[in-house]
């Protein structure tokens, strides 16, 4: 029997990559920084005489070349991480950068290509910076980001015309207006717009800005933005909140959320429901609400098979209660026993045993789930109101 042990706090989940660039004049190349963002479950923390350690290495090479390195030693109290890699003399059009991460105290390695635009211009272009959005790093498609962009104009020119133009993978704009511009000191000229998200789809997009005289481009700046599904937790549509909210919520909050009225009783339940489980309300965030957005993001990529949400799977039952588990032991098929899966909780106690017994990765849960849920409400105060 063969037998994989993962330990998930040794395994690097991923990380974030976004980009900036300035454009390619007739007579000059474009550049780009890409930022790398590291989240805190990315790397092991070794406890240290200084707290809590993390280090790492990160390299780098854009279509194949120039090869950069970045190393770091930091507590695990300085996340999120960002490092910034720039590149220079990059001709017009699109270039892909290869990221490495690893993590030296584990030895988990995780590679990540993105993606680079370089714009180009016919004519002289003025100098600007990179456009920036906040907030930055992976957003979920609802509500607005904002973009913010400096142009300096030379002496006695005046502000020129800003746009901005948000394009899929595929090129087609699915956002495009006007920037504000307002002359700041040293002929500075700033930029910012609000643009809404609301009906996009998840994956990579590109903003693109410009400066306008007339017909012509006298600055362009690109950068790059990840959108995350903006899930359905406030009862827009009461079927799909249910089906999302199910495995955290009491017979009577779904209940109470069938019987509201219109959409803004609906809202209201909804933030009640996230309200009881927030448990640092004097901060802006909800803490549990953020958690809880990105173990759907999870179970979504992870736990779907063919026909069947991962939401509405066993595992991403569990998952959505319980969060990750500490332990993962994975036995693959061998001779006459199915495939199975453990998942070990430390806090409280538990272990599960997920079965695939038809080898399409559809894996069902061995014990009744009222061991779940007696683990769930042990852990959750808020479910024993």
């Amino acid at each position: 029997m063969i037998l994989t042990v993962v330990l998930t706090t040794l395994a690097l989940t991923g990380f974030s990559l976004s980009w900036s660039s300035l454009p390619a004049g007739s007579e000059s190349f474009g550049s780009a920084e890409v930022t790398v963002l590291l989240a805190q479950d990315d790397l092991l923390a070794v406890s240290t005489e200084d707290g809590l350690v993390v280090r790492y290495e990160i390299t780098s090479t854009i279509d194949g070349e120039g090869f950069l390195r970045r190393s770091g030693r930091t507590t695990d109290s300085s996340f999120p991480i960002s490092e910034v890699l720039p590149y220079s003399s990059l001709s017009a059009g699109g270039h892909v950068v290869s990221v490495t991460l690893r993590d030296l105290e584990s030895g988990a390695v995780n590679r990540e290509e993105i993606e680079v635009f370089i714009d180009t211009s016919s004519g002289s272009l003025w100098s600007s910076g990179g456009v920036r959005v906040d907030p930055d790093g992976l957003v979920r498609a609802s509500g607005y980001v904002t973009l913010s962009w400096s142009v300096y104009v030379p002496d006695s020119s005046e502000v020129p015309q800003g746009a901005y133009a948000l394009l899929d993978r595929s090129t087609d704009v699915e956002r495009e207006g006007w920037l504000e511009g307002e002359l700041q000191e040293a002929g500075v000229a700033s930029y910012t717009a609000d643009v809404l998200l609301d009906g996009l789809e998840k994956g990579r997009y590109r903003f693109t800005v410009a400066a306008l005289q007339g017909d012509s481009v006298v600055a362009s700046s690109s950068t790059s933005i990840s959108l995350l599904e903006a899930w359905d937790v406030w009862g827009n549509d009461v079927d799909e909140t249910t089906t999302l909210i199910r495995p955290i919520a009491s017979a009577h909050e779904i209940r109470e959320l069938e019987r509201a009225g219109g959409l803004g009783d609906r809202n209201s339940v909804m933030a009640d429901f996230w309200t009881r489980r927030d448990s640092n309300p004097v901060t802006r965030d909800n803490e549990y609400l953020d958690a809880y957005l990105h173990r759907l993001d999870r179970i979504s990529r992870e736990f779907s098979t063919t026909g069947i949400r991962g939401i509405n799977t066993d595992r991403g039952i569990v998952f959505a209660k319980m969060g990750e588990p500490d332990i993962v032991e994975n036995f693959p098929f061998e001779g006459t026993l199915y495939p199975y899966i453990t998942w070990e909780y430390f806090t409280p106690s538990l272990l599960l045993s997920f079965v695939d017994h038809d080898g399409y990765g559809l894996y069902e849960m061995v014990e009744g789930w009222d061991t779940v849920d007696r683990a769930f409400n042990s852990r959750e105060d808020w479910s024993n109101d």
